[in-house]
This record gives C-alpha cells, structure tokens and sequence, in this order.
C-alpha cells in the first residue's frame, strides 16, 4: 500500500465524535480532551429559554478556536426550574437547585445521539465532573451507563454510534481546571457567570464555584482582574 493511499484512509477512517459545548470551563477542557484524541469534532449547544446569550457567544469562540463547527439546536420549551416553581404541581421540585432543567439531558443527549447516527460519530463527549452528580441526577455516571445501554437497543446502529463519555466524571472541578491548564485550553473565551455584564459577577452561584476551582487548583483566572 503507497503512503498517499495510506493517508487517504486514515483521513477517512478518523473517529469521530460529538462536543456538548455550554461554553463553559468543563465543557471546554471536555472539547479539547477530544481534540487531543484527534478525533474528528463537532460542537452541539443549545438555546434554550432565557439562556446566557454570553454563553453561547463563549461555545461560538471555543469551536472556532479549536476549528471545529458548532451546532446551535433551539429548545426553548426547556426552562430553568426557577421558572417552573409557579406554575408546577409536582411537590418534589421545590428542592430541586434553581438550576435544575427537567429532563434536559434526556433531551440533550437525545438530539446527540440522533445526530451521531445520522453522521456516524462514533462518540458524543459531555464534560460533567464528579460534583455535578451530587445536584443534578441526569450527569451521573449510572444515568449516563443506563442511557448508553438504551440507545444501544433503540438505534438502527446500536451501539455503533453516539456513545456517550464521560472524560471528567472523575474529577472535581478543580482538578478539570487543572487538566484543562495542562492542555492549554484557552479559560478566557469561557464564561460562567449567571449574569451578562462585561465581566464575570464574582458572587453569582457560578462565579463563586469557578473562583473556589482555580483557587484550589492555584492557577489564575484570566477573566477576573487582578
């Protein structure tokens, strides 16, 4: 077999997978974990009801840093439980963090996976880390491991397509800021904060665990001045 032969094939056997890219510091390190695979990426956000603008803006400089496309899919029937309190009947979302999304990985790694069918990616990256777990029961490990055995079963490719993986579901936020410093992922085109100002709050619930992840991980934010 020749090398330009060679070349072609590996151009066209290469793996590819699909980013869920929020915009913020997990998701990048997530997208840049898989870019460092040299798998070929694309990124997936989503829009939905009263959503950062800054965050999507965030998601939008990420992908085209690391040159990938960004999909922006529009699901603004999702809303904030926040928003729902008022109007829900279901006693046990009072306790649910403010923001907590009903179902939305459901459909959020739904859409994923339809779309890793449709353009054969073989994976679909999330970038959930160890404490996203104790708030939120839709990015465990075991609600991801029971919904990669269901789409295997419900997809015409099985389990050929659209795994779901989780490369931080083992690490605390500051150790994912860590990874990400290792791999030079570029920290001042995230955003995290609530608010849309022009820079981040610094007392928001966002801003608050972002601070405590580079203060542990003692590393310096870009976005806050010094």
């Amino acid at each position: 077999m020749n090398i330009t032969r060679m070349r072609y094939e590996s151009v066209v056997t290469k793996t590819k997978a699909i980013v869920l890219l929020s915009g913020g510091l997990d998701s990048a390190v997530a997208l840049f974990w898989a870019r460092k695979n040299g798998w070929q990426i694309q990124g997936l956000s989503f829009d939905y009801f009263r959503r950062s603008q800054k965050e999507i803006a965030a998601a939008k400089k990420l992908a085209s840093y690391a040159n990938c496309p960004l999909r922006i899919v529009d699901v603004s029937f999702l809303k904030e439980v926040e928003e729902l309190r008022k109007i829900s009947s279901n006693r046990f979302l009072k306790s649910a963090p403010s923001a907590y999304i009903p179902s939305r990985n459901v459909v959020f790694y739904g859409i994923a996976s339809s779309l890793a069918e449709v353009s054969n990616s073989r994976y679909v990256v999330g970038g959930h880390n160890s404490d996203d777990a104790h708030s939120f029961p839709d990015s465990s490990p075991s609600f991801f491991r029971a919904f990669n055995e269901t789409t295997k079963r419900g997809l015409f490719s099985h389990g050929r397509t659209g795994r779901v993986v989780l490369p931080l579901a083992q690490k605390s936020k500051s150790e994912v800021v860590l990874l990400g410093g290792k791999m030079k992922v570029p920290f001042e085109l995230t955003w995290s904060c609530y608010r849309e100002g022009k820079r981040p709050c610094g007392v928001c619930p966002a801003c608050e665990l972002r601070a405590s992840a580079f203060r542990k991980a003692k590393l310096s934010d870009p976005l806050i001045r010094r």
